[in-house]
């Protein structure tokens, strides 16, 4: 990988890459299907790339930031709508924008206990859903909104959730949603404060 790609370029990779995921899957990824979502030449790709796992690996850095940001982004400052808003996003169901992506990611993950180029991007985009689902609760907590939990286990907790969701749900299509969608708002509304 080249040291440095200009931002309009990583962003339309990132894209290329996200789409060809959501479509094919990892095990059946290849630059070619990429380059088939890019709006450039495949050279391009290649000029700033090597392999299809370093172009994985730049859309996950891309996906960490952007899904930081639109967490981080919910536009209101209540603890509760925030975690209500956040867990809307990371609880997909099958044919909503963004479910193929969440199933490529679990695919992804199961890749990287073998997979070095993949192991340390998918860190940092678990670990920014981490951090943001943290800071909600811990802010929360100080305004009074979550009874006093352990922030940390609170986050990891509705995390694994979300991704054990994606694998049984999404990839495959159990009709679950609702209950899915029942535990976890009756998770969040057991961490409200007064209730």
């Amino acid at each position: 990988m080249t040291d440095s790609v200009p931002a309009d370029a990583e962003a339309e990779i990132a894209q290329a890459v996200r789409a060809a995921l959501a479509e094919h899957g990892y095990a059946r990824l290849t630059t070619a299907k990429i380059a088939a979502a890019y709006p450039k030449s495949e050279a391009g790709l290649y000029y700033h790339f090597d392999s299809k796992d370093e172009m994985i690996a730049a859309f996950l850095e891309f996906a960490a930031g952007q899904l930081g940001e639109e967490l981080a982004d919910i536009d209101t400052d209540d603890p509760e709508t925030r975690l209500r808003a956040a867990c809307e996003s990371l609880f997909r169901s099958p044919g909503e924008e963004g479910a193929g992506v969440h199933v490529a990611v679990m695919e992804l993950l199961s890749h990287a206990p073998h997979n070095e180029t993949l192991r340390g991007p998918l860190q940092t985009l678990e670990s920014a859903t981490l951090e943001t689902l943290t800071e909600i609760v811990a802010d929360g907590i100080e305004q009074g909104t979550f009874r006093p939990v352990d922030p940390e286990a609170t986050a990891a907790f509705l995390l694994a959730a979300a991704d054990g969701s994606t694998g049984f749900h999404v990839a495959l299509g159990m009709d679950v949603g609702a209950d899915l969608r029942a535990g976890w708002e009756a998770y969040v509304d057991g961490l409200v404060a007064n209730t």
